[in-house]
């Protein structure tokens, strides 16, 4: 079946893109307020050497701690939890009272971690966190400085109109945010890939908050943005998507984009990676500009989750399916899930990992193995990588 004449659910793909993938996870929450952590969250399970830990609940994001254990965020239903995979057990290091569910989440010490909450309709909700030693606090209000801002419909270039987001009765026109994955800077600054938002935010633990980084839309044929719909009032482009940062060893940080719904079929090839400098503020990544604050380093990808820059030096790409994000909504279109490493200097393609079962998130452990998260909404399971998958290029 040729999939560019299957029909656009407009209506999914914004769900997809505000809240990206919590729209599995309602089911879940619902008749689960009086169900425990334990009887929900902790039926993770390791039945062998390597096998997969598996979670019953949301998993968005996984991060390794210096001293080698895994941080998962779990969120079963309305119990939301950091959970450690350590010596070949699970146990829970902080239940979280929170709103919406984690998303993003990054060690920055042992016990120690910032982790972002999902966003909902006109940036209602989605904050940045701190958790120390056994202490939670928000640290930045995300949502509140898109509501004040929102900077792709009014900084930059101003591309996005605000009318684009109309999509009641969940969403209305406005200001829209979803604060995905989360990286350190450092132990007070971190970078958040706000994917409704179309940015990269950099927000401290003291509450400063600014835009690093603004995506625009990916271009057609023609060498111009790409268009969604429009009408003789309004035009409203493919929206770009950030939902992956990562930090490099040099002077340079990455970023990695969804790709929003196209006008027909599905949005395959069109996800970029760019690389940024990391002085560099309010950096407007735009094909059709050449800086010396950014440079596009890899493109012609699909649905882009997660990016790692490895102790090897690579930087680690996950596409969460070759068929897009679509596939999560029609299994006949699964067509699995990729990890491809690239050359920061030239984005060579060095190797790859292919045919994996959504892959979504990914962390490099002490050792400097690969974990990976894969299934997010689903049955979500977190394993170590077999060097023997790699197909070197």
């Amino acid at each position: 079946m040729n999939a560019k004449k299957q029909p656009i659910n407009y209506e999914v793909w914004r769900k997809f893109l505000l809240i990206l993938l919590i729209v599995f996870a309602v089911s879940c929450q619902k008749e689960t307020e009086d169900l425990s952590i334990d009887a929900q969250s902790l039926k993770a399970k390791k039945n062998q050497v390597n096998a997969p830990f598996e979670f019953t609940g949301v998993v968005y994001d996984i991060s390794a701690t210096p001293d080698g254990s895994i941080m998962v965020g779990v969120n079963s239903g309305t119990a939301r939890s950091i959970q450690l995979i350590k010596k070949g057990e699970v146990r829970t290091m902080q239940e979280v009272q929170v709103n919406t569910d984690i998303q993003g989440i990054q060690a920055i010490g042992t016990g120690n971690a910032f982790f972002t909450t999902g966003g909902s309709d006109l940036a209602e909700d989605g904050e940045l966190y701190r958790v120390s030693n056994g202490n939670v606090r928000m640290v930045a209000d995300l949502g509140k400085f898109e509501k004040d801002n929102d900077p792709d419909a009014y900084e930059g270039i101003q591309w996005k109109d605000q009318e684009c987001e109309s999509d009641p009765p969940d969403f209305h026109a406005g200001a829209q945010n979803n604060p995905f994955k989360v990286t350190a800077l450092d132990g007070k600054t971190a970078l958040v890939a706000d994917a409704a938002g179309n940015t990269v935010l950099q927000a401290t633990t003291t509450g400063e908050i600014d835009w690093k980084v603004l995506l625009t839309p990916p271009l057609n044929e023609s060498g111009d943005f790409k268009i969604l719909s429009e009408n003789e009032d309004l035009t409203c482009y493919v929206q770009p998507v950030a939902t992956s940062v990562a930090v490099g060893q040099d002077e340079y940080f990455y970023v990695g984009e969804l790709t929003g719904a196209i006008p027909d079929g599905f949005p395959t090839g069109l996800s970029r990676v760019w690389k940024i400098r990391k002085d560099a503020t309010h950096v407007v990544c735009n094909e059709k500009v050449t800086s010396n604050d950014y440079e596009l380093l890899v493109n012609g990808l699909t649905s882009i989750i997660d990016l790692e820059v490895g102790p090897d030096g690579l930087l680690y790409v996950v596409e969460y399916d070759k068929g897009s994000w679509f596939a999560s909504f029609l299994p006949d279109f699964i067509q699995g899930g990729r990890i491809s490493a690239y050359n920061t200097e030239s984005g060579e393609l060095i190797k790859e990992v292919s045919g994996l079962e959504f892959p979504s998130a990914i962390t490099f452990d002490k050792k400097g193995d690969l974990w990976l998260l894969e299934k997010n909404v689903m049955a979500p399971s977190v394993r170590m990588l077999d060097p023997d998958e790699w197909e070197w290029l």
